[in-house]
């Protein structure tokens, strides 16, 4: 592409992308050199980039490097102590797949805090009911993985069209002491991969839960510290 872009219309485009505060673009002409991107903490910087990427080719036809795109993330305002515990929750920080032959690797990050937890599944998988199965699957590992229990279990995936959306549903069982004590429903409208919206939906079911029962495995880690 030769002709000269008007880097002012891409940065007001990827404004529009949720979690981005401010975006900077530098370059010449029609080449891209660097995208400088400020975010909040919603979305992780390895999903902002692909969305910005993806955004990039679809709207104005041109192709850029994943390398050359900078993501900063940071909360606008520091909470109190105790604000920040009670709104504490998990993040989708990172989805990938991969398909070889009949395999499909999932490849989830799940942050919470200041650490992230990592959950990659490969399985046998005929056709995408079991792909977006083994998707939520890995996201649900990285939330057992928090609770330090097999808390949580997927009962189901399926992606629908309601009023001309798509949207994805997942429903999750959670159980204690290996007693179902109920099931979640979450779910995620269709604006990015589909694997991508299948993993949202999962954590959307489990999200609500998930700070409670975290804060009650640290609390009982610090009783038994104490203890000793």
């Amino acid at each position: 592409m030769n002709e000269r872009v008007d880097f002012k219309t891409i940065e007001d485009s990827i404004s529009c992308i949720d979690g981005i505060i401010n975006v900077k673009i530098v370059g010449e002409g029609s080449n891209i050199t660097e995208v400088h991107v400020l975010s909040n903490r919603s979305k992780g910087p390895k999903l902002l980039v692909r969305d910005i990427e993806t955004l990039i080719k679809a709207r104005f036809g041109i192709e850029i490097d994943h390398k050359k795109i900078s993501v900063v993330s940071f909360d606008l305002e520091e909470p109190s102590h105790e604000t920040a515990v009670t709104q504490e929750r998990p993040i989708l920080w990172g989805v990938g797949w991969k398909k070889t032959g009949d395999n499909f690797q999932a490849d989830v990050e799940i942050k919470l805090v200041d650490k992230v937890y990592h959950s990659c599944l490969t399985s046998k998988a005929w056709d995408q009911r079991e792909r977006c199965s083994l998707v939520a699957q890995a996201v649900i590992d990285c939330i057992n993985q928090i609770v330090a229990t097999p808390l949580f279990c997927i009962r189901g995936v399926t992606v629908h069209n309601y009023c001309e959306f798509d949207v994805a549903v997942c429903l999750v069982d959670y159980r204690n002491c290996e007693k179902t004590e109920g099931t979640l429903i979450g779910t995620a409208l269709l604006r990015d991969e589909i694997y991508e919206t299948v993993a949202r939906s999962a954590l959307d079911a489990v999200n609500r839960k998930v700070n409670y029962y975290h804060s009650f495995h640290q609390e009982n880690l610090e009783k038994n510290v104490s203890e000793h």
